[in-house]
């Protein structure tokens, strides 16, 4: 095998990009109020395009995007996360207010803003502690709901100032405050107009695809696959793949080859039964030999559980399908707490994407929304996969993968090796290609790769990653049958 890019290619996470000559006014009374507000819950690049926004309308559209995207049943007029939220720092304001500082800016205030309660909370003794000034104390929290903690509790220390113990502790509540995120999907983006798309134009709307979430329907073939990346932000980005058959469907001729117009539509129930995302795209999809069309989709979520839901219809003939699966969305922003309290990210890897081509597209080049393939743009780059795990003798496949979190030393340098092999049976080696990483992320594309000289059989596809900074190791596979 050989390869034929290394790059770090990443999905964005905030799509807010202004125009550089664009200059934001200056914060009024207002929107100094609204930052000091919600300082315990806005992440680091919320603020920070906050403070790059022209005008004063997108600066309260921002606010009603932000809140939305935490509202967490978005059929109901009130936003019960909101009004949880001003009534939990008005209790941390009141008592954990130390030396001037507000109680919602302490260690012990923002903990309980996004934690809550804890369930248990024990004072230390000390002769040294002045009357009025609070003793330390230790906070318990133990494993509730969707709320999980390694050995099935955690402790936390506050000094007599609510200050936590460990130095990395505000990193571990910013991560608290980014899962309350509950509709990465609903983002900070940027119309054509130079404005914020406003939050009213980002939530779904009743069309004839999205009726077929309610009405599941298969009036031809259809089916799914999907694969994981991670996203700038450190969020989780669903990239699936929708194929159907175009027998039946209003086809037309477009450049000498057969197309149907068609919407693709995705949605993810969580396991609450709540809609976590959601996503829809008119296409013009040529239809391959074989009869199919395959269209593409791309969802923000969380890492957890869900239920996919995705289908297609044709708005002409009104014939549409939809297929429903289980899926589990990987978290790639796993962290472990050391012995002293202190946290540090765990290498990770996405699951191997088996491609056909890969297209590079000039540098400024605008991403079509509406390209069969747009949720597989990474960069300049566009991902051209494979649906399903089942090729031809007389095909050529590539291989991208990426890592994620790898060590590095003090000069910020990673020291890994990307060990690509394809083995028969599981184990014994076919081809083998061994790629260094020197950064933090690691990509790469691996191919063409032809499988002419593979007998018929099944085969794995494996991705060996040795971080050798933080003596880990990172695996994943992918099976695939080769046929005559």
């Amino acid at each position: 095998m050989r390869s034929v890019r290394s790059a770090v290619l990443v999905i964005p996470g905030f799509l807010l990009l202004l125009p550089a000559a664009a200059r934001a006014q200056k914060l009024d009374n207002d929107d100094k109020k609204f930052l000091s507000d919600v300082r315990p819950l806005i992440l680091p690049e919320e603020e920070a395009t906050f403070k790059k926004l022209k005008d004063k309308a997108d600066r309260l559209e921002f606010q009603k995007i932000f809140w939305t995207r935490r509202d967490p049943d978005l059929a109901t007029p009130e936003n019960e996360f909101q009004q949880q939220y001003v009534k939990d720092r008005a209790t941390a304001d009141q008592k954990y207010r130390v030396s001037g500082t507000p109680g919602s800016l302490t260690d012990c205030g923002r903990t309980f803003i996004l934690l809550g309660k804890p369930d248990e909370v024990q004072q230390q003794d000390s002769p040294a502690i002045e009357v009025g000034v609070r003793p330390p104390e230790t906070w318990t929290y133990k494993d509730r709901g969707e709320r999980k903690f390694t050995g099935g509790k955690a402790a936390i220390a506050f000094d007599s100032e609510c200050r936590a113990a460990s130095g990395s502790f505000s990193q571990q509540l910013d991560r608290l405050a980014a899962a309350k995120i509950v509709h990465p999907n609903i983002d900070y983006k940027i119309g054509k107009d130079g404005h914020l798309v406003k939050v009213a134009d980002q939530l779904p709307k009743d069309t004839l695809a999205r009726a077929l979430f309610k009405q599941p329907r298969q009036d031809f073939p259809a089916a799914a696959q999907v694969s994981y990346l991670k996203v700038a932000d450190g969020g989780t980005a669903l990239l699936g793949l929708l194929r159907g058959e175009a027998a039946g469907l209003n086809v037309s001729e477009s450049g000498g080859s057969k197309v149907v117009n068609v919407s693709v539509a995705a949605s993810a129930l969580n396991e609450s039964g709540m809609e976590a995302g959601w996503t829809e795209q008119t296409m013009t999809i040529p239809v391959g030999a074989d009869g199919a069309f395959i269209g593409s989709f791309k969802l923000l979520l969380k890492p957890g559980k869900y239920t996919l839901k995705a289908g297609a219809i044709d708005p002409k003939s009104g014939k549409g399908s939809l297929v429903s699966m289980p899926i589990e969305a990987p978290d790639f922003s796993k962290v472990e707490t050391a012995a002293d309290g202190s946290t540090h990210p765990v290498p990770t890897a996405a699951p191997l994407l088996i491609v056909r081509d890969i297209e590079d597209l000039p540098a400024g080049t605008n991403p079509d929304p509406a390209h069969p393939y747009a949720a597989f743009m990474l960069g300049t780059a566009r991902m051209i996969p494979y649906f399903g795990t089942t090729f031809h003798k007389s095909q050529s496949i590539s291989i991208f993968y990426q890592s994620y979190d790898l060590g590095t030393d003090l000069n910020g340098k990673a020291d890994a090796v990307a060990t690509v092999s394809i083995l028969k049976g599981g184990a014994v080696p076919i081809a083998t290609n061994r790629n260094p990483i020197t950064t933090s992320v690691g990509a790469s594309a691996i191919g063409p790769v032809s499988l002419a000289n593979l007998e018929p059989g099944k085969y794995v596809i494996r991705l060996r990653v040795e971080d050798r900074v933080n003596k880990r190791e990172v695996v994943q596979e992918t099976p695939i049958d080769v046929v005559p």
